[in-house]
């Protein structure tokens, strides 16, 4: 009941979608802790034409080539959006690898540069620099009294001016920033033995991991119910943290590892 949907443009603008059978394995890592989510796929035996076309040095920024990568039980979603930072293909004895590594929003934070005044909404000045990234949840940051000039590197700049308690994070080419109390959305999915939960959650450093089959409806900087059989004491509310996902459509289950922090109050952002 697995299914999945890659569709990338390769060095000569070309939008190619690939769907099984062709064999892929996946492993993206995503975070609301800074720094850029990454994914890092392989897929197997793509005709020798787009193996050729399919070919990027992670130094050559001047390339923008989109990738998309949706997947799911029954249902698929968006998994990972983002752009290809470095893709190439070897042989493995009877098999032609491809190996792409993305980075979610990595053309426009790689790229993006800003030399403005600004005078009202930071970040909305400064997105304007980042044409390929739309405003996502955004906390109700300090405004500025009087104008401002930023020069610098866009999200360098963004960096620097959030507070202590607040991070951003890029999730599918949507900028975020939250604080430590804030949540992206008020939808509560439950984690129970019944929709997927796998292992004993187990809590280490103020932080609760836990295992499931892929969930695309459970996302960072959003809230999750965890309902454990075997470990009750851990039972409650949740905010995510960081998901990684792994998976091999000729493998076993595709597999969800969630770090969560303890949620009792929340504020949801609009």
């Amino acid at each position: 009941m697995r299914d999945y949907e890659l569709v990338l443009t390769l060095n000569t603008d070309e939008v190619v979608r690939i769907i099984p059978e062709l064999r892929v394995q996946f492993d993206i890592t995503k975070s609301v802790k800074g720094g850029l989510n990454s994914c890092r796929i392989k897929i197997y035996n793509l005709s020798a034409d787009k193996r050729k076309k399919l070919i990027k040095d992670k130094t050559d920024n001047s390339i923008k080539m989109p990738f998309l990568f949706r997947a799911g039980y029954e249902k698929i979603e968006t998994i990972f959006k983002g752009t290809i930072l470095e893709a190439s293909s070897v042989r493995e004895g009877v098999d032609f690898v491809t190996t792409i590594n993305c980075l979610d929003g990595g053309y426009d934070f790689i790229n993006s540069y800003t030399s403005k005044t600004v005078t009202n909404n930071n970040i909305d000045n400064l997105l304007t620099d980042s044409p390929n990234i739309e405003k996502g949840k955004i906390t109700e940051l300090k405004q500025l009294f009087r104008p401002r000039v930023f020069v610098g590197k866009t999200f360098k700049l963004i960096s620097d001016m959030l507070a202590e308690d607040e991070t951003y994070f890029i999730d599918n080419e949507k900028l975020h920033i939250i604080k430590d109390d804030e949540v992206i959305d008020d939808y509560i999915p439950l984690i129970q033995p019944s929709t997927g939960l796998l292992n004993t959650p187990v809590r280490k450093n103020k932080e609760v991991s836990f295992s499931t089959l892929m969930n695309p409806v459970v996302k960072i900087g959003g809230l999750v119910e965890l309902k454990s059989t075997t470990a009750e004491h851990l039972n409650g509310v949740y905010k995510v943290i960081t998901i990684r996902y792994s998976g091999d459509n000729y493998g076993k289950d595709w597999l969800q590892e969630c770090i969560c922090q303890s949620s009792k109050e929340y504020k949801v952002l609009k």
